[in-house]
């Protein structure tokens, strides 16, 4: 068996007993919440949002930065995105450095937290 597919799998089993630990368990309750917060948000206003919405903000100023308001969604896939591939290298790399893998985690949580403040900033400002 490769090396590259020995290590996933010792990661995947490791998975469990990574998030055992309770300040890598308290993370994870946030950042799922976090996410869920975000599906919950959309579900509850797309319908009262208008076809097009703002969500390009790098473009300039305009038509350029509208797109359908089922873009929104992508705010919280790319957290639960973030979230399992953050996961999965914490695990791979706890063994190694216990820090790299917190600040993984953190990095994820930070992630979902800046897309719940931008969803609901988007939502805000064209409600």
């Amino acid at each position: 068996m490769p090396l590259s597919r020995q290590i996933i799998i010792s990661s995947i089993s490791r998975f469990g007993a990574y998030w055992q630990k309770k300040s890598n368990r308290q993370i994870l309750r946030w950042n799922i919440l976090l996410i869920l917060v975000q599906f919950i948000l959309l579900i509850y206003r797309f319908n009262s949002l208008p076809p097009q919405v703002p969500f390009f903000y790098s473009l300039p100023w305009g038509s350029a930065q509208l797109t359908s308001a089922s873009y929104l969604f992508l705010l919280p896939v790319f957290s639960f995105l973030v979230l399992l591939l953050n996961s999965f290298l914490a695990t791979v790399f706890d063994s190694g450095s216990v820090l790299l893998s917190y600040l993984l985690n953190i990095s994820s949580l930070l992630f979902s937290l800046f897309a719940l403040t931008t969803l609901s900033k988007i939502i805000l400002l064209i409600s």
